[in-house]
């Protein structure tokens, strides 16, 4: 297995994936994919492929709208139409028209959806947009509206316009608040496949009742008692991130063929309207065999190394930076208060961080809150119990350290160290073995 140096190495070299309004580092050996977009009652897909491809697809495709069975005094191909704008062609169909009766305020009255379809074009990338399970007859406008704000995006760029992106594409703001929009973000390390991990928003829905935190809480109060003792909880409670606020949980589970697996989730509950704070749910699990139904594998890494690798990638997500038609000022450079970085990481940025060890009557040499600077290794907290009488009278303090890696918050991006002298900078140390 791969100890937590070796992660340190693993995530030297990161890259950024733009997922929705939002974007995340992971480790540059891994590959991520795109699930399909959600937005405004349609499910977009993107691929690349030529132009002549591309013709030939949309011409079968219509011919096989066409070719359905036609409902009662009208075809099922209402309407193709031609589609240009921002470079992109394409074409619309409407077709399968459904008429539904009904009553409203004691009148009756005929509720009407069509099927809606577009495939656009441009520079060799395609957009698929299809709102197979029906759509308001009266509002099927939305789609050519929506089709204008489609921008594409260069492979490996990360777009500055203010906007929602989904890998190829993206759409420019503004977008309609009360509208729902999703996207997933799947990524993995292609020689490693026991270890996935997926990021996944959606802003426009509801709220749950419950967080993860309660939701977690009520699974466990119900888990048998047989099976408590096979997990153990690493961490629970709320974690900031970059001013998002949301519930981490993670566990370790003892399997049945005796491994061990692993599962860190983020999630964040989210509101109904603003989709700066959407719902928000961040993934890493372990485990998963190469063949579908398989018993659970050991991970490729070790206990300590994946809560370096969960908190390096977590600590990365944070709302893009957009121009002045986003409506949020950029964030200033560096790290934020809420940000966190392992013990034997580089300090990202100087200032304050505080280590969440140190309860239980357990003191941290320096302090909980230490003063770090910028470059310097991050130290693992060492640990010092209250003195017994006889190590007192002999002038001993023993110390120790835990197995687990330190993980420090930044609190305060105060660039100089308060010279009260009531908390000392941090010396350099290195991790105990």
């Amino acid at each position: 297995m791969m100890d937590r140096y070796s992660v340190a190495k693993l995530t030297e070299q990161m890259k950024t994936a733009c997922v929705g309004r939002f974007l995340i580092d992971v480790p540059a050996s891994m590959e991520f994919s795109y699930s399909h977009a959600y937005v405004a009652g349609f499910w977009i897909s993107a691929q690349e492929e030529t132009q002549q491809a591309f013709d030939a697809r949309v011409q079968a495709r219509q011919v096989e709208i066409e070719s359905a069975p036609d409902s009662p005094g009208r075809k099922n191909l209402e309407r193709a139409e031609d589609y240009r704008n921002n470079g992109f062609t394409g074409k619309i169909f409407r077709y399968g028209r459904e008429i539904t009766k009904g009553e409203e305020n004691g009148k009756p009255v005929d509720w009407v959806n069509v099927k809606l379809e577009a495939y656009v074009h441009l520079n060799g990338v395609s957009f698929d947009f299809k709102a197979p399970d029906g759509y308001d007859a009266e509002k099927t406008a939305n789609l050519p509206k929506l089709l204008d704000k489609l921008r594409l995006v260069p492979q490996k760029e990360i777009p500055g316009a203010a906007g929602f992106c989904f890998g190829l594409g993206m759409f420019v703001d503004p977008l309609p608040a009360d509208d729902t929009e999703g996207i997933a973000v799947l990524a993995g390390f292609p020689d490693h496949p026991d270890l996935a991990l997926a990021l996944n928003t959606r802003a426009g829905t509801k709220p749950d009742k419950e967080g993860r935190l309660e939701r977690d809480a009520a699974v466990d109060a119900e888990m048998p008692l047989w099976l408590r003792p096979l997990m153990d909880k690493l961490r629970k409670g709320k974690r900031n991130i970059h001013g998002i606020e949301g519930d981490e949980v993670a566990e370790k589970w003892r399997e049945l063929n005796f491994v061990h697996t692993y599962g860190f989730n983020w999630e964040v509950n989210g509101t109904e309207s603003d989709v700066f704070v959407p719902f928000m749910h961040l993934e890493m699990s372990t485990g998963h065999p190469v063949n579908a139904g398989a018993r659970p594998v050991s991970t490729f890494l070790g206990e300590e190394a994946l809560i370096q690798l969960w908190d390096k990638i977590s600590s990365s997500i944070r709302v893009r930076p957009t121009g002045p038609l986003s409506g949020k000022p950029a964030a200033p450079p560096g790290p934020q208060p809420g940000d966190t970085a392992s013990a034997g990481d580089a300090c990202p940025g100087t200032g304050w961080w505080q280590c969440r060890e140190g309860d239980n009557g357990a003191r941290v040499a320096g302090g909980r809150r230490q003063f770090l600077t910028k470059g310097q290794r991050m130290p693992q907290a060492l640990l010092s119990r209250p003195q017994s009488l006889w190590n007192k009278l002999r002038g001993v303090q023993a110390s120790y350290r835990l197995d687990q890696t330190t993980v420090w918050t930044l609190v305060d991006r105060r660039r100089q160290a308060r010279t009260d002298g009531t908390i000392p900078p941090a010396a350099c140390q290195g991790l105990s073995a």
